[in-house]
């Protein structure tokens, strides 16, 4: 099995984790994005140079049958995939857990009035 591939199985899992536990808890996907899309940017960058620094100084490789091939400096593209998993995984395990989702972020689920009071 590649990397790739089982990096793919990984991304699926956290994403189909990160929507059930929206939808459990309620979380306005809109108002929990930018802050996914803040630690995926920091997450990126920390994997690059210290992917980069690992590999560089020898404490691992990773072999050329099991990668696809495309590198950002020495770490192998795959290796960008884990980032992406821990940044959907990560909020929808803690939400799923009983953490408190971000302020403003719960949709109220709409009333309606049928009887005509308070008209």
């Amino acid at each position: 099995m590649s990397y790739g591939l089982l990096s793919l199985y990984f991304m699926a899992g956290s994403a189909l984790l990160l929507l059930l536990a929206l939808r459990v808890r309620r979380i306005s996907m809109r108002s929990v994005l930018p802050a996914l899309g803040f630690s995926l940017a920091v997450l990126l960058v920390l994997t690059a140079v210290f992917d980069n620094v690992m590999i560089g100084s020898g404490l691992f490789d990773y072999g050329r049958q099991t990668r696809l091939g495309p590198r950002l400096g020495l770490a192998p593209i795959e290796d960008f995939s884990y980032p992406v998993s821990v940044v959907l995984f990560a909020p929808a395990l803690w939400w799923l857990a009983g953490g408190r989702p971000p302020a403003a972020s719960v949709r109220e689920p709409s009333v309606t009035s049928t009887n005509g009071a308070g008209q």
